[in-house]
């Protein structure tokens, strides 16, 4: 293959090869050269494409670039620039991190041990404004087992959680409580704790980073312990959004990451999955340690989460989140020079533990998008049904004209909706509705708006479509209908 600055052909879609990784869960499309695998070609065709590569993200949720020659910091984030030209150093996260030499926006992706495993998560999902899009990429892959960064849809998370405990954390919230020290901590399993708020902020001024902290929207700081040294904030938070573009719900916060039970389980997960006896016995070990600090001593967790009216989250529960995370996650050992680019509200991340010291992966990340328009409160679906009109008999079947219709969902005239043949009005649906309704009672001119949208009474038009029209309304007229 090609290695000369002129490229191979032309940069079409058709001049890359396209497979997946995984075909049940269909998360990652791999995108492949197919006559030309330099860096020159590839960020030429990312630049013609890039429009192309952002729906396939969209779609799949994730995609990885494999097979091109990427060898170095510069080069990465040359080929990243070429997809997206707006990338962020802004760095509000939990894992200590620094910059690579010859690049502005990339950065190591933790500075923990590697034998450290990292829970999957949606980065910087605890933040008000966290990167739409995330992009890892491999400089030397892990030559034992582990290492990977396995992907998991949150999307599927939020879909398979028990009903009971979905609606807990949906009416209970979160609670966040952050710490961190004037210097951090070494000898830790806390990955949080490494990290210093001067290293955060990028400076020793508290009173800069007060302001820091009022530019981005963010809770106010306290600085408590004994010299007023040690930065805390606390505030509460929606366990769920909703995607920016599809509207489906998503999982999206911290907990399954900063619980205090999760550091040993990680290891377990990584013992069954590796058969490496080294992480059955750190995990036994760490389960002993973990139980003294953080039960019997108190201790919490650098960034603590509970639910909303402070009680703890057990560790049967964090189980049951945890339970599902690992059945949909996804593995794919990394090899030289792959870029992975993330849907980073929908599919989440996380590091497998290795013992091979020379792993090196690489992170950026794209400018914030807001995401409190995209916490829409939970509705309960007996007040969809008082509010739009549904009258429910089951969960597989509904009464129509005092007749029973399996699997059907019906609306009053009171919101004119015409169900297309090929589209049954599901429970997610009629709340979209719901929430078209109130948005309607809302706006200064909602005599102007349709009943519904018109691309619901739009024959094989998706309900996708309403929902990106709904959430462009909703954050860019900067309604709150709720």
């Amino acid at each position: 293959m090609s290695t000369s600055s002129t490229f191979i052909g032309s940069l079409d879609v058709d001049n890359v090869t396209t497979s997946l990784l995984d075909e049940k869960s269909k998360l990652p499309l791999i995108i492949s050269p197919r006559l030309d695998d330099s860096l020159e070609f590839l960020c030429h065709w990312l630049v013609a494409n890039r429009p192309w590569v952002d729906e396939q993200i969209l779609n799949y949720g994730a995609v990885l670039i494999r097979g091109f020659q990427v060898n170095d910091a510069p080069e990465f984030e040359r080929a990243i620039q070429s997809l997206q030209p707006s990338l962020s150093d802004s760095y509000r996260g939990t894992s200590p991190r620094s910059v690579f030499a010859g690049t502005k926006y990339t950065f190591s992706a933790a500075d923990a041990p590697v034998n450290y495993p990292i829970a999957q998560h949606c980065e910087m999902s605890f933040l008000a404004s966290p990167p739409k899009q995330l992009y890892f990429g491999c400089l030397q892959e892990s030559r034992t087992g582990g290492g990977e960064t396995a992907l998991c849809d949150f999307r599927s998370v939020a879909e398979q959680l028990d009903g009971s405990l979905r609606k807990k954390f949906e009416s209970k919230k979160l609670q966040y409580r952050r710490r961190h020290y004037n210097e951090g901590e070494k000898w830790t399993t806390d990955v949080g704790s490494m990290l210093s708020w001067r290293q955060m902020f990028g400076t020793s001024d508290k009173s800069k980073v007060e302001e820091l902290c009022r530019e981005e929207g963010a809770p106010q700081p306290q600085w408590i312990g004994q010299n007023k040294d040690t930065f805390f904030q606390e505030w509460q938070d929606e366990p769920f959004v909703r995607h920016p573009v599809t509207n489906e719900v998503v999982w999206f916060n911290h907990l399954q990451v900063f619980h205090w039970s999760t550091f040993p389980c990680e290891l377990w997960y990584a013992f069954c999955r590796l058969h490496d006896v080294r992480f059955l016995f750190r995990s036994i070990f760490f389960w002993v340690i973990s139980i003294i600090k953080y039960v019997f001593l108190g201790h919490r967790v650098a960034l603590d989460l509970r639910f909303g009216d402070g009680t703890d989250i057990s560790v049967s529960e964090a189980n049951q989140v945890r339970k599902i995370i690992h059945k949909n996650m996804v593995f794919s050992s990394w090899q030289k020079g792959d870029i992975m680019c993330i849907d980073n509200f929908s599919v989440s991340h996380g590091r497998q533990p290795t013992y091979d010291l020379g792993r090196k992966i690489l992170v950026a990340w794209s400018t914030p998008i807001n995401k409190r328009s995209l916490q829409l409160p939970y509705i309960e679906e007996e007040d969809i049904a008082e509010e739009v009109g549904l009258t429910k008999e089951s969960e597989d079947a509904v009464i129509f004209d005092d007749k029973l219709v399996p699997g059907a969902v019906i609306a009053t005239p009171d919101c004119t909706f015409l169900l297309l043949p090929e589209q049954n009005l599901k429970i997610c649906e009629t709340r979209l509705l719901l929430a078209w309704k109130r948005l309607r009672a809302t706006i200064p001119f909602s005599m102007f708006l349709p009943e519904v949208p018109l691309e619901v009474v739009t024959s094989g038009t998706s309900l996708v479509q309403c929902n990106i029209w709904m959430n462009f309304l909703l954050r860019h007229l900067d309604v709150f209908i709720f």
